[in-house]
């Protein structure tokens, strides 16, 4: 009888490990470094090799240190999803120890899936030795030969030399590059079969940088093999892309903004309600404001740098208030005290009048649509924001991670408010675009996303054990609280501090007392109350 019961549950279970539910890891993880005798303050490669054998698509993956004497200094850009049955090869750049030594170089990968997963359990061990007295590899040696500065949408020859330091023959199998985002090979020279011993061979590569400033290190990637054994280093080298659309052509702008380029060259900023409603117009010409701009700007090498430049001009030049006397940015200009608006709309003509997209948004009621106005500015990263009023300048989803978007989010989906980005072309009344889209499409992913980035990597595993414990809307307003911490380090601190158990009782207890109040302008207020601040 006890048999007769047992033998449906063995069948359970050996289906269920046939069938690899239960063992089956999701990806299969392979770790590797380009050295292990290194100089002090030196560089090692860390190649993670990811292929997906799991059932959902990968979005992520995170480096753990096990030794705080190693520092990242760059981060490899996973692909937004890789699929199943495809493999990524990841590169991190670490800085070794500046003390001599032995070190035990413990790696741990975590990575995360579509269903907002984490997994973990893919390690790597390596036992390096820092010492003055490191050399180049005595195998295989890559240099690079490359320029230091390039602009924006230009292309550039890079040059890869493989020198053979043995006295055998190399087989070459492959080379391959880790590119700035949106940085293309558009041309390659042929890679030969093998370099003969004490030899070498240059192979020439073309590539073409995006309409965007980049700065940081590109890595060459070299597999070979010695008499079958197979064996790999890397090459990186510093290059930093700039991107002055100011000092660049109608046609070269055109390209690089596309359909966005239309709101460098529109007449107006706001609409005909502000005309209205302020006795004003907000047209202007961009030639006479460009002059005064480039003098602002100076040597920024970039849309973002331009804008932080302008901003912290108009911080030093004017006193902010809330009495709105004009919409005209050449009235504005001269004046020393001006509205929340009237810096808004002089910001964003100044931003035309050197050729970077530029808009105002604002929020509608469906009535009035002067209300909360910012600038938005484009980049080919995507839509930057300026709120001046709460000093906030950076990328949309920083906006959607600060203090200031929660309320807006409120007035959004409780109070019918749309999100509007002023298009005027005839003041004929209102004349605007719709993009709360924009802000509200896969808002849980992208603020998730942006704390992820703000927490120390041990850290990362208790989020998203909270978060799966968490319903839609606990979820979204436990991430509003996290997002509101005033800087990384009270975010890990408390993060840290309180167990899983803890955050998500408070979070389901603040969320319910607060769901139906109306919420705050500065979001940090609930974030004190959850870490215990008030």
């Amino acid at each position: 009888m006890v048999m007769r019961k047992l033998i449906p549950v063995l069948l359970l279970i050996l289906i269920v490990v046939v069938s690899g539910c239960l063992f089956k890891p999701p990806a299969e993880v392979n770790f590797s470094i380009d050295k292990t005798l290194v100089r002090p303050g030196g560089t090692i490669h860390v190649m993670i090799l990811v292929n997906n054998t799991g059932k959902v698509g990968l979005t992520g993956a995170t480096l753990v240190l096990g030794d705080d004497s190693f520092q990242i200094l760059q981060e490899p850009k996973f692909p937004e999803i890789l699929p199943v049955g495809d493999a990524v090869q990841l590169v991190w750049i670490l800085r070794a120890p500046l003390k001599p030594g032995v070190y035990n170089l413990k790696l741990s990968l975590e990575l995360t899936d579509e269903l907002k997963r984490s997994w973990t359990g893919f390690y790597g061990q390596f036992r390096i030795t820092v010492s003055s007295e490191a050399g180049p590899s005595d195998e295989v040696e890559v240099n690079v030969e490359a320029p230091e500065v390039i602009e924006g949408g230009e292309t550039a020859d890079i040059t890869v030399v493989i020198k053979n330091q043995l006295d055998v023959p190399i087989e070459l199998r492959d080379l391959s590059f880790n590119l700035f985002n949106g940085m293309k090979v558009v041309s390659a020279g042929t890679l030969p079969a093998s370099v003969d011993g004490k030899d070498e061979v240059r192979v020439r590569y073309t590539v073409r940088a995006p309409y965007a400033y980049r700065e940081g290190y590109i890595s060459a990637i070299l597999k070979y093999a010695i008499s079958g054994a197979e064996g790999s280093t890397v090459k990186s080298f510093p290059l930093k892309v700039v991107w002055e659309p100011w000092n660049q052509s109608t046609e070269v702008l055109k390209e690089a903004y596309g359909l966005k380029y239309h709101w460098v060259t529109d007449e107006y900023i706001v609409d005909g309600y502000w005309m209205e409603r302020y006795n004003s117009t907000s047209e202007f010409n961009r030639t006479e404001f460009r002059n005064t701009t480039l003098r602002i700007i100076r040597s920024a090498e970039s849309e973002p740098q331009a804008v932080e430049a302008i901003y912290s001009w108009m911080m030093r030049t004017y006193s902010l208030g809330d009495t709105t006397s004009t919409l005209e940015p050449d009235r504005i200009l001269p004046q020393d005290r001006v509205s929340y608006a009237e810096a808004q709309i002089l910001i964003t003509a100044m931003l035309r009048s050197v050729d970077i997209p530029a808009r105002i948004i604002t929020l509608s009621n469906g009535t009035d649509c002067t209300m909360r106005p910012m600038t938005e500015f484009y980049t080919a990263d995507g839509w930057y924001i300026v709120d001046v009023k709460h000093g906030f300048v950076g990328s949309v989803d920083d906006y959607l991670a600060s203090p200031y978007f929660p309320k807006v989010y409120q007035l959004v989906t409780r109070d019918g408010f749309r999100i509007v980005a002023q298009a005027p072309a005839t003041l004929q009344g209102h004349e605007h675009v719709d993009v709360t889209g924009d802000f509200l499409a896969n808002l849980e992913d992208r603020l998730l996303k942006k704390v992820t980035e703000r927490l120390k990597p041990e850290l990362r595993s208790k989020l998203m054990l909270v978060m799966n414990n968490l319903d839609e809307n606990e979820r979204l307003y436990a991430l509003f609280l996290f997002a509101s911490a005033p800087n990384e380090e009270d975010l890990n601190r408390v993060l840290s501090e309180y167990g899983t158990g803890k955050i998500e009782q408070d979070v389901k207890t603040m969320y319910e007392f607060y769901k139906n109040m109306t919420w705050r302008d500065d979001f940090t207020r609930y974030w004190k109350i959850f870490a215990g601040e008030v």
